[in-house]
């Protein structure tokens, strides 16, 4: 007796499955090898971190923040402090704006080879995906020769970033873009330009347009699709405005589109990097405010941080901000509201560009697709499931 190739029946992918990293789970309806529906699973990462922000110093939460999107948390950090600075109208320091710049592309490099790498590695290709966290590593350094953290920063405070950087600091980011060409020149030879590469991601996993906003897609995933946004063009923050940069689009949408978007970006970021060394000014760092004249007089750095967290802020009463950034993945957005209680949130929630990443696997995007096809797509839609989980 043959089997029926024709009835339809349900198939759990994730989450133990190598490519959804043991923290998202599909629920897909298949008949035979094709996809018809599938319904996201999330929430094996949820922490409360939402709630659990509102019951912390508005100085305290900074460092909850690197733990969302943990690829890029600068840019957590970064929405956050725009949103204490505009409630406390606080000036930032030319020379913290090109800091925080160059630390947010820095960030943007890193994470976009992490997504290529694995992304690569999902369809079997080994040696880009060693070749990107190799070259991540230096980024890493960097941030822990600063900073003495590698990942989770806590760098940015409202109205600068918590310490100068040197000019040894400068020397060796200059000379990481300077050498990072061998590298681009790889992925492109290995990757990109890869005959069996491209046939196992151009026209696949094809997101149009209208989809993409639809969906409220933001970056790399949006414009692959022609969507031109990019917030630090349209809505200027940091030193973006001082600096040459045009919103990357592509036409397709498919999964090459996304890698390649993400590559061209990576050189997009490495240009601004320059521009804003170049144009680095000096002054300070912080606005001394904030700090206050006893933690800039103390000759140890960690009372500095002692003393600063220790004592914290107050933000005026009823107060109510949105302040969003251009995340690797899309608009990392921090919504702020306060009642009566000055030195907490009364309310604090996340935009999240990975939620919407993710909420798009309901949509039409996987019906049709043949499940060898699944992992391709995945990868190239980026999400991280810190961020999409919260």
């Amino acid at each position: 007796m043959g089997i029926d190739t024709t009835q339809e029946y349900i198939l759990n992918f994730g989450p133990h499955h190598p490519s959804t990293h043991g923290v998202l789970r599909l629920i897909l309806k298949m008949s035979g090898e094709t996809i018809i529906s599938c319904v996201p699973d999330i929430g094996y990462l949820h922490r409360g971190v939402e709630k659990i922000l509102e019951s912390k110093k508005w100085l305290s939460i900074i460092p909850f923040l690197d733990r969302l999107d943990y690829l890029a948390p600068l840019h957590s950090e970064h929405a956050y402090v725009l949103s204490l600075e505009a409630a406390l109208d606080l000036q930032v320091p030319q020379r913290a704006l090109y800091i925080r710049t160059i630390f947010d592309e820095l960030t943007r490099i890193a994470s976009h080879m992490v997504a290529i790498g694995s992304a690569t590695h999902d369809v079997g290709m080994l040696t880009p995906f060693l070749y990107s966290f190799e070259e991540r590593e230096k980024i890493l350094n960097i941030f822990d020769t600063l900073t003495g953290r590698r990942m989770h920063l806590s760098y940015y405070i409202p109205g600068g970033v918590i310490s100068d950087i040197t000019s040894k600091i400068i020397d060796r980011i200059a000379k990481f873009i300077e050498g990072i060409g061998w590298y681009t020149e790889a992925i492109k030879i290995m990757v990109l330009d890869s005959r069996i590469f491209q046939e196992r991601t151009k026209g696949i996993g094809v997101i149009s347009k209208n989809m993409a906003k639809q969906y409220c897609l933001t970056g790399p995933n949006a414009r692959a699709s022609g969507v031109c946004r990019d917030l630090r063009k349209d809505c200027p923050y940091a030193a973006y405005q001082y600096v040459n940069l045009d919103v990357l689009t592509l036409e397709e949408g498919d999964c090459y589109s996304r890698i390649l978007i993400r590559f061209l970006e990576i050189d997009q970021s490495i240009s601004i990097i320059k521009q804003c060394i170049e144009k680095l000014p000096g002054g300070k760092f912080h606005y001394s405010d904030i700090l206050g004249k006893k933690v800039l007089d103390h000759p140890v750095k960690e009372a500095i941080y002692l003393y600063f967290y220790k004592n914290g802020i107050e933000l005026p009463r009823r107060t109510k901000i949105y302040r969003s950034v251009e995340n690797p993945r899309g608009e990392i957005g921090i919504f702020i509201a306060t009642e009566e209680e000055q030195k907490k949130p009364y309310r604090l929630h996340i935009r999240s560009p990975s939620f919407a990443n993710v909420q798009l696997l309901q949509g039409t995007l996987l019906k049709g697709s043949n499940i060898s096809d699944l992992t391709a797509i995945l990868g190239s839609l980026d999400f991280i499931m810190g961020d999409c989980d919260r």
